[in-house]
């Protein structure tokens, strides 16, 4: 069966997101010109990462309808370095008034905490939920020549371990792989790259077996047929790969891990000023022009939640990834 994605050259992802900001930032403009009390101070929402990645995106497209609705500038500001540790722990440490907020993810307020030591932030003690954005599926891809099943790749050939390749110890890929071996009972071996980039170039090139990965990333991969996926790493199909199995279907439920976006505030910020801030998180969320811009960069955009709930949701991710990271034995300094 043909799983590749439903034809979206990476040029068209480009230019759709492109359209979507200069949509929203002329009604930003026209909007905040003519608001008189437009405080004087802009919200800055930091990411923990450079500019022109998926989370860089995400924030973009929120800043940009944020700044409509709240009749005040909202600002990326791109703090990279340390695998998210700077950004994150330069939003713990801000001033609680809801000024400087931080466009976090799976690997900056779940992972990061628990593989550092010492703990460089309290994932949760350190923080105030805002809300959560959504979601994107993580795909276990193999070259275009590999096994053509989850089952096939798994059927041993020889005493060879099954390579598979990660952006960096300690990462989302590389923890995936751990929780995949320890379901499956599969023998891998962990190959770590500096970026999905080259990683990506040796998986086509067959020098590694397989790579788990975000659909956005693989998304020219599978277009082009270079790369096909066996499995999502999901609770639920992904709506971008809707005839890819997920590994639950496939008897193995314990291989999940979706990468998923959220906004946060210092520690501290009143209660008020985080309601505030989630009303206009989900309004921004419910604008046809953001959520466009966000399905181009393959994410789900969530159902609108409430501050309580989201918070609920990182408590259990942070506890379940340390988890994770402790039975890996992984830790960086």
């Amino acid at each position: 069966m043909n799983h590749r994605l439903p034809p979206r050259p990476i040029a068209r992802l480009a230019q759709g997101m492109l359209s979507s900001l200069l949509a929203l930032a002329a009604v930003a403009g026209a909007s905040t010109a003519h608001a008189s009390d437009k405080p004087a101070r802009a919200i800055s929402i930091v990411v923990a990462g450079p500019a022109g990645g998926a989370t860089d995106g995400v924030a973009r497209l929120i800043a940009a309808r944020m700044s409509v609705t709240l009749g005040q500038d909202v600002i990326v500001d791109n703090k990279a370095g340390a695998g998210g540790v700077i950004g994150t722990r330069f939003v713990a440490q801000a001033k609680p008034d809801g000024q400087t907020l931080l466009l976090g993810h799976i690997a900056t307020n779940a992972i990061a905490p628990a593989v550092h030591t010492p703990r460089p932030y309290d994932p949760v003690a350190d923080f105030e939920s805002i809300g959560f954005i959504g979601s994107t599926a993580s795909v276990l891809v193999v070259p275009a020549k590999g096994p053509a099943t989850l089952k096939a790749l798994l059927t041993p050939k020889g005493n060879d371990p099954i390579s598979y390749g990660s952006t960096g110890i300690g990462g989302t890929a590389h923890l995936l792989g751990h929780v995949f071996a320890q379901t499956t009972a599969a023998p891998l071996l962990h190959v770590p790259y500096r970026g999905s980039p080259p990683a990506l170039q040796d998986l086509v090139g067959g020098r590694i077996n397989m790579m788990f990965a975000t659909a956005g990333a693989v998304a020219p991969y599978l277009e082009s047929g270079m790369l096909k996926p066996l499995a999502v790493a999901a609770s639920q199909r992904s709506r971008f790969l809707p005839d890819v199995p997920t590994f639950k279907e496939l008897n193995h439920p314990g291989v999940v891990q979706e990468g998923w976006f959220g906004l946060f505030a210092a520690a501290g910020t009143p209660a008020e000023t985080v309601r505030r801030l989630n009303q206009h998180l989900n309004t921004a969320l419910a604008d046809p022009t953001v959520r466009r811009g966000l399905e181009q960069l393959f994410v789900e955009v969530a159902p609108p939640a409430g501050p309580e709930n989201f918070k609920s949701f990182v408590q259990k991710e942070a506890a379940h990834w340390a988890g994770v990271v402790a039975s890996s034995g992984v830790r960086t300094q």
